[in-house]
């Protein structure tokens, strides 16, 4: 049933009221020819409104034409917002993240060396040399075996590395790898727009061949890259062309490619933690057991809502030890955990069949007596099948 006009009789002056808050809206000197047969029942006249609810129609909605100036307005809050180009709020507006790019002996490093600043250089060359010591043999100790996937272990941790950079603040970060191939420097640029970084603040700085011969390249790089490798390299950095942020979001590959599925989120202790945790324990430690010390579990299954708390650094203080036939751990505080007892795993009895998720089921908590107070750091992260720590 369609509403009418509310009319009222004010001491036998006709008053026309809103129908929505009951408000005068006319009085009948004023009302119109229309109006008047309403009153007189002759036609039937839609509801009135007042000048706050004008904008209701008949039924008691409100008007299309007040949705859109909601909209519009909307619009203009959003549009205060700054978003970059993947929808994300724009939180680190001066930021900058650095992509370098060119084939080895080109000058690349050099160029970054002068970028820098104040910021970090991050090179999976670099992270080679630190952890073997030895970067010819350790390609061709892989290229022996035919088994490649140390390689990408690498290139993960100097991903990691970065990532922790960005979410430190640390401006510029510079990845200097060669960089040819398209989607070489995605999961970087992917990360950083997740972390509010503005797309005008990730830049490319592509060396190509640093005006070098393919001759003079080959003995300038500093790490033996061969003659053949770099021709083919050249190669392909001709058949790709200048990068854009357009070029490199829309290839294959990325953090969007990597496996999705988080098996847990944790703080990973570094490996000082690690060491000072087993040493003070290791005299309670049954034979045979064996060490983990790894990580507090945040959440099991999932990733973390927050996503900014990623590499973050974090203390956690140790203040009791739980012993069961399975498991030892330490429990923890200082980081919220979804664990009933938020604890470290400190060793299993692998012998008999024992696992670290045996550790929840530790009931025996008794208080630690190391005469000190012990306490623990480690980094926030996300763990994925392919995650390396």
């Amino acid at each position: 049933m369609i509403s009418k006009a509310i009319f009222n009789n004010n001491n036998g002056v006709a008053e026309i009221l809103c129908s929505k808050c009951g408000r005068v809206v006319k009085t009948q000197p004023e009302f119109s020819t229309i109006e008047k047969y309403a009153l007189d029942g002759m036609v039937s006249l839609a509801p009135q409104y007042c000048y706050e609810h004008k904008y209701l129609d008949m039924f008691g909605n409100e008007k299309k034409r007040e949705m859109a100036r909601q909209g519009i307005k909307e619009k203009l809050r959003e549009g205060i917002v700054k978003k970059n180009i993947i929808g994300v709020e724009i939180t680190r507006p001066s930021q900058e993240l650095i992509i370098m790019r060119g084939v080895p002996g080109s000058g690349k490093s050099t160029k970054a060396n002068g970028l820098v600043g104040e910021g970090i250089i991050l090179s999976t060359d670099t992270l080679i040399e630190e952890l073997t010591g030895n970067y010819v043999g350790y390609f061709a100790k892989m290229a022996e075996s035919g088994d490649w996937s140390e390689h990408g272990k690498m290139h993960q941790r100097n991903f990691l590395k970065a990532r922790r950079s960005m979410s430190e603040g640390i401006s510029p970060v510079i990845i200097d790898n060669t960089n040819i191939k398209v989607s070489e420097p995605k999961k970087y640029i992917e990360a950083a727009l997740n972390m509010g970084f503005n797309e005008s603040n990730i830049k490319f700085v592509d060396v190509g061949d640093g005006g070098q011969t393919i001759e003079v390249l080959a003995e300038r790089n500093t790490h033996g890259v061969p003659l053949k490798t770099i021709k083919r390299m050249l190669t392909s950095h001709k058949g790709v062309g200048p990068l854009s942020l357009k070029k490199v979001m829309e290839a294959k590959g990325g953090l969007k490619n990597d496996s999705d599925k988080v098996l847990y989120a944790a703080v990973v202790l570094d490996d000082k933690s690690r060491t000072e945790l087993i040493q003070n324990f290791a005299p309670k430690l049954p034979d045979g057991w064996k060490y983990i010390a790894h990580h507090m579990t945040i959440v099991f299954g999932k990733g973390l809502d927050d996503k900014s708390e990623i590499g973050k650094e974090v203390e956690l203080t140790v203040t009791k030890l739980g012993v069961s036939d399975m498991a030892m751990a330490v429990r923890v505080v200082g980081y919220p955990s979804a664990n009933a007892i938020p604890h470290i795993t400190l060793a299993i009895n692998a012998k008999e069949g024992g696992k670290p998720v045996m550790s929840n089921n530790i009931t025996n908590w008794g208080e630690v007596d190391l005469g000190h107070s012990l306490k623990l750091y480690g980094i926030v992260t996300e763990i994925r099948p392919n995650t390396v720590i």
